[in-house]
């Protein structure tokens, strides 16, 4: 139950910022990466930074100096994490550690009044999910989980189809994380890794889905979970261990499949594997009523309207092109400028300092965080005990019914 006088935070409205403040806490590559877009998105002041490896601090205030920024205030300390978070001067803390003290930080984080910001996933266990609910909700501050998948331009376009009614009443989802990871994750990354390699130590013991949300984020907002639905249960399966190959002998590695049914009873198909030999995809598929989109292994487009026959080629790049999302003609050409084929990355920032600045509701809230993040613990649990069906928490307490679908604001 949600405590008296405590209001959930759909659609959660704050005070303009006219400069976004931000700190950041951790300093590996992706965060790398993020402080350079943060640098070249105006409205935005990196004021903090922080890292226990020295030498992550000086490579970020170098790219801080090559774009024409002040240097930040700078942490290198156990509890260097806390002081960026009680800083008077921050707004959003930007969190890119690794997977067991994403939550952790969250938490402290908006206890010290501030955005919260969180590399994928937000939380490792269903406690960590309900925490950072409850302190959002508590607190009444943002609280993001940086999926960029779901700024991805097939993804966005099949989310307009399905939205304007193109796909019908979609039916069945189904989203994945297959890539070939053996040498990256057991190597040092090429060199770049300059902490532990907890990624492997993390997966040693689970047996589910560690890594959900890429697939499942973008055909969530598709189906409008807790916006008109809710997942409700989970069934998962994996398959035996795997070594990584010639990378070593740990058995670190396996396949997991997971389906989820919906209050509305609707499947979504989730499913992992990063220890064999296979070609890079995030599945993405929607089937609907009247239509369905699939991009991997190839983009096709089957629609009522069109005939029985998959959409390809020009006629593919048609009907794409005719459901563009703004979010593409906006942010695509400079992010592709900026960071090539992250250029999605680009745009999950853009929208991101947007929406606080313009006291607008973020693209994805807490509820996405806790809810995609769940899956870690529940795909574990599920696989554990053979497949047996495990109840999916409601976050929102049953305010999924107040909206109807998934809104980017202020566009």
């Amino acid at each position: 139950m949600r405590k008296e006088g405590v209001k959930n935070v759909l659609g959660l409205r704050c005070e303009p910022i006219e400069k976004v403040r931000i700190g950041f806490i951790g300093l590996g590559v992706r965060a790398k990466r993020a402080v350079l877009r943060m640098a070249n998105i105006k409205g935005t002041d990196i004021k903090a930074i922080c890292d226990l490896v020295e030498s992550n601090i000086s490579d970020t205030q170098h790219i801080l100096a090559s774009n024409n920024r002040a240097a930040a205030e700078t942490f290198c300390s156990d509890e260097g994490w806390m002081r960026v978070c009680e800083h008077k001067d921050i707004d959003l803390i930007y969190i890119c550690t690794d997977w067991l003290s994403h939550a952790k930080i969250a938490l402290y984080a908006m206890e010290c009044g501030k955005h919260v910001a969180i590399e994928v996933p937000a939380a490792t266990t269903i406690e960590e999910c309900w925490q950072l609910v409850d302190k959002a909700e508590q607190t009444q501050r943002h609280c993001i989980m940086l999926e960029n998948c779901c700024y991805d331009e097939f993804e966005l376009t099949a989310l307009r189809m399905s939205q304007e009614g193109t796909l019908g009443e979609i039916i069945h989802c189904e989203g994945s994380y297959m890539h070939d990871l053996r040498e990256r994750i057991v190597s040092n990354d090429g060199g770049e890794r300059k902490w532990s390699n907890w990624q492997v130590e993390f997966m040693k013991s689970h047996n589910g889905n560690p890594y959900p949300t890429h697939g499942l984020g973008p055909i969530a907002l598709a189906m409008g979970i807790h916006r008109g639905d809710r997942m409700s249960r989970i069934v998962s399966m994996s398959s035996k261990r795997v070594s990584y190959g010639n990378c070593g002998s740990a058995l670190v590695g396996n396949m997991n499949s997971s389906i989820v049914t919906t209050e509305r009873g609707r499947t979504i198909l989730i499913q992992h594997c990063i220890s064999l030999p296979r070609p890079y995809s995030r599945s993405f598929l929607i089937s609907g009523t009247k239509g369905f989109v699939q991009k991997y292994p190839m983009s096709h487009i089957v629609l009522d309207c069109c005939g029985e026959e998959a959409l390809t080629g020009d006629n593919l790049n048609r009907i794409l092109e005719s459901y563009k999302h703004p979010i593409v003609s906006m942010y695509k050409q400079r992010g592709e400028e900026l960071c090539g084929r992250r250029w999605i990355d680009y745009a999950m920032d853009s929208r991101l300092i947007h929406c606080l600045r313009n006291g607008l509701p973020l693209d994805m809230d807490v509820y996405d965080a806790a809810e995609w993040s769940s899956i870690v613990e529940l795909s574990q649990l599920s696989a554990d005990a053979g497949g047996t069906p495990i109840e999916i928490p409601d976050f929102t307490r049953g305010d999924w019914r107040e909206f109807g679908k998934h809104e980017f604001y202020g566009l």
